[in-house]
C-alpha cells in the first residue's frame, strides 16, 4: 500500500543517517505503469507511533509545565487547563455515582492523549498518529482493559461478568456469547470512528492544499482544530459512557 511519511520522521531518518528498506507489501507506487516498492527508515515506516509518541510526550510536558507554574492568579493558559478539567470532571461525575473522582486522572489523560494526536494533524511537518487504526485501536484497548478492570473491582469478578449472562439461567448458553460479542465489538466502534474521521479529515485537508495553497490553509487549520476538539469529545464522552456502565451498582 501507498505511504507518505511525516515530514519529522523524514528529518530524523536524514539527521541520524538511518538505513531505507523496501518493505514487503508496503510502500508500493505505481509508476510508468509497474508497481514498485518505496524505501523507507523503520521511522518512516511507523511514524504513527513516532507521531503518538510525540504526541504523548508533548501533553505531559505541557501538563507538568502548567502545574509547575500554577498561582492564585491563574495565566490565560492555567485557565484553559482549568477550565478543560473542570469540564472533564462534571462529565464524569454527571455519569458516575459513586467516587467519580478517581476516575478523572485517566479520563483526563486518554482525552489529552487523543487531542494532541489530532492537533497534529494541523502542525507543519506532523501527522495526526489517530489517522492510524493502529493508534485508535490501541487506544481503545487500553479504555477496554481500564473500564473491564474497574468493573470487576467494583462488583467482584464473578458479579461482574455474571450480568452478560442474561437474566434467566436457560438463556445463558445464548446470552453470554452475545454480550462477549457485543462487549468486544465495542473496539471496533470505539477505534474506528476516530481513525476514519481524523484520516478523512487529514486527507481532504491535503488535497485542498494542494489546490489552493496561498487562500485554504488558515480556515483550513481553524476547522482542523473545531473536528480534532470534536473528535476527542466522542472519543473521551464513549469511554466515560462504557466505564459508567461497567461500575454502575444495580438497585
Amino acid at each position: 500500500m501507498e505511504h507518505h511519511a511525516s515530514y519529522i520522521a523524514k528529518w530524523l531518518t536524514e539527521i541520524f543517517g538511518l538505513a531505507r528498506y523496501q518493505w514487503t507489501g508496503f510502500g508500493i507506487l505505481e509508476r510508468n505503469g509497474q508497481l514498485v516498492h518505496e524505501s523507507f527508515s523503520i521511522l518512516e515506516r511507523y511514524d504513527h507511533l513516532l507521531n503518538a509518541s510525540l504526541a504523548a510526550l508533548a501533553a505531559m510536558i505541557i501538563a507538568t509545565w502548567i502545574r509547575s507554574r500554577m498561582n492564585k492568579i491563574p495565566s490565560p493558559i492555567q485557565q484553559i487547563f482549568e477550565m478543560v478539567i473542570s469540564g472533564l470532571d462534571d462529565m464524569v461525575k454527571a455519569s458516575i455515582a459513586h467516587h467519580a473522582e478517581r476516575y478523572l486522572p485517566f479520563i483526563g489523560t486518554i482525552a489529552l492523549f487523543v487531542f494532541f494526536n489530532n492537533l497534529f494533524g494541523i502542525t507543519p511537518g506532523l501527522s495526526p498518529g489517530t489517522s492510524n487504526w493502529n493508534v485508535t485501536l490501541g487506544a481503545a484497548l487500553v479504555v477496554f482493559c481500564y473500564y473491564n478492570f474497574h468493573g470487576m473491582k467494583a462488583k467482584g469478578f464473578w458479579s461482574y461478568w455474571g450480568h452478560f449472562a442474561g437474566p434467566v439461567v436457560f438463556l445463558i448458553p445464548l446470552m453470554f456469547p452475545l454480550e462477549i460479542l457485543g462487549l468486544l465489538s465495542r473496539n471496533l466502534s470505539h477505534s474506528l470512528r476516530l481513525f476514519g474521521n481524523i484520516a478523512g479529515e487529514h486527507l481532504v485537508a491535503g488535497i485542498f492544499f494542494s489546490i489552493l495553497p496561498l487562500f485554504l490553509p488558515i480556515p483550513m487549520l481553524f476547522l482542523g482544530l473545531f473536528f480534532g476538539l470534536i473528535q476527542t469529545f466522542v472519543f473521551t464522552v464513549l469511554s466515560i459512557i462504557y466505564l459508567s456502565g461497567a461500575v454502575a451498582h444495580d438497585h
